[in-house]
């Protein structure tokens, strides 16, 4: 039982560190991964609304995942659908530990995060409802290991 109320009391404290990174986030979401793996075929996706279309955004993906995790990096494809209803295809490279395996994120214990920067100072061509589709693209499958995947909105530090 103290274990378990340990684990809990650890996911509260880790959460609220997660929400508190960054004071100037336009939109911030995140997604738990299933115990088993993250499967291809499974995307998290996050919705929000723009009305501002002059202010400029920097982007970022959040991951959390355990030392399980057997890469050093991470490929995703990042899929956004537009009010209009065009999409856009990226495909993000994220690097996860340095040469010698160490991770680059921050962490305690088990888990690490990492805040991936992969667009920066831009602006949203027309104001409505957007949304953000991100899926892994490694061969492995189920990817093991992840346990959270988010997307985050900050107003750009490059004004």
């Amino acid at each position: 039982m103290t274990g378990r109320v340990h684990m809990l009391v650890w996911w509260v404290l880790l959460s609220f560190q997660w929400a508190a990174c960054g004071t100037n986030a336009t939109f911030s979401g995140h997604e738990a991964l299933p115990s088993i793996g993250w499967e291809s075929s499974e995307s998290a996706v996050f919705e929000w609304q723009i009305q501002d279309t002059l202010t400029k955004q920097d982007f970022f993906i959040d991951l959390r995942h355990d030392q399980t995790f057997p890469y050093s990096n991470i490929y995703l494809f990042v899929d956004f659908t537009f009010p209009n209803g065009k999409s856009l295809r990226d495909t993000v490279a994220c690097t996860l530990a340095d040469d010698r395996g160490r991770w680059l994120g921050s962490g305690w214990g088990n888990l690490v995060d990492h805040r991936i920067g992969f667009k920066s100072n831009t602006s949203f061509p027309i104001a409505g409802d957007y949304s953000i589709q991100i899926t892994h693209a490694m061969r492995h499958d189920p990817l093991p290991g992840l346990r959270d995947v988010g997307f985050r909105l900050e107003d750009s530090i490059f004004k």
